[in-house]
């Protein structure tokens, strides 16, 4: 069993033992709705000399249950065909997790993803069930010629990984058990455009990603897709709701979009350090997402 994995592990079970004495293992069982999506992929040029292509892809889970651990196997591409993981950028909805771990081998082509969220203290929240965002992987294509790559799901068996949800449930009389389940994986081809060119893949649906970097000083960058053509504003908002910038009031194209925020008010004064939200609204969506100005 890989280092990773063994702490993991150990974490998972000292937080359970804390819990209560009296702990079942249940048989690993198949899923019920239990999901890793991987979502559209986001383009852009990089800034290094090569002009290469980096892209942004979102990952995002739905789990029915309350988790109490994730071991997630990824593998993208293949050896030597001009991909490769720079970043893996944890998402808010796990920033609470004690153990984050996030390993890249780009010679494999694989990517070792584990998550605790309660490794240090045992009675910390579980990760609560329900959908959304987990991650973003950005990849840069540094070879012009390659035109697609594969991500993809793996199970190894020394050490051993693989997809895979660990459940930890509460039954009448007081006694947890932990049990394992397989979510539903998709594997995603992503078409790579060339070098340096605007990419052809319009998004499938609206979203908006977690700004970058979080927490900032003295800018940060929001991305945001839009499925169709339409009306956008992007807004600013300070915890009492009072509103802070607008960052985009204006019809904008279907398409992948980058907005910077330079940490400033409508006036130009500098803001305060602290918890500001950003919201959108582009045609029938409406999201909001948090993100933490230091100085």
């Amino acid at each position: 069993m890989g280092v990773w994995m063994m702490r993991l592990g150990k974490c998972l079970t000292i937080g359970v033992a804390l819990l209560l004495p009296a702990v079942a293992f249940a048989a690993a069982g198949p899923a019920s709705n239990d999901a890793l999506t991987i979502g559209s992929p986001m383009f852009a040029a990089s800034a290094s000399p090569s002009n290469s292509t980096m892209i942004t892809v979102p990952l995002s889970m739905s789990n029915v249950n309350v988790l109490a651990a994730v071991d997630m196997p990824l593998r993208f591409g293949a050896p030597g065909d001009g991909i490769e993981l720079r970043e893996v950028r944890f998402d808010e909805r796990i920033d609470y997790f004690d153990v984050k771990i996030a390993s890249i081998d780009n010679s494999a082509k694989t990517l070792l993803v584990g998550l605790v969220p309660m490794a240090f203290d045992p009675t910390k929240a579980r990760m609560a069930s329900g959908s959304g965002p987990i991650a973003e992987l950005v990849f840069e294509v540094t070879d012009p010629t390659l035109q697609a790559f594969t991500i993809d799901t793996y199970t190894t068996d020394r050490p051993r990984h693989q997809l895979m949800w660990v459940y930890s449930e509460v039954d009448a009389n007081g006694t947890r058990t932990v049990r394992a389940a397989y979510p539903e994986f998709k594997p995603m081809t992503i078409q790579v455009e060339a070098a340096g060119s605007s990419p052809t893949i319009l998004p499938d649906r609206y979203s908006l990603n977690q700004n970058y970097p979080n927490p900032f000083n003295p800018s940060t960058e929001i991305s945001f897709a839009l499925k169709a053509d339409g009306n956008v504003k992007l807004s600013v908002f300070n915890v009492l709701g009072q509103q802070v910038r607008t960052l985009v009031d204006e019809y904008m194209p279907a398409g992948n979009h980058t907005i910077t925020w330079d940490g400033r008010s409508e006036d130009g004064s500098t803001a305060a350090s602290g918890i500001y939200f950003y919201r959108i609204q582009a045609n029938d969506f409406v999201d909001t997402r948090k993100m933490t100005l230091l100085k």
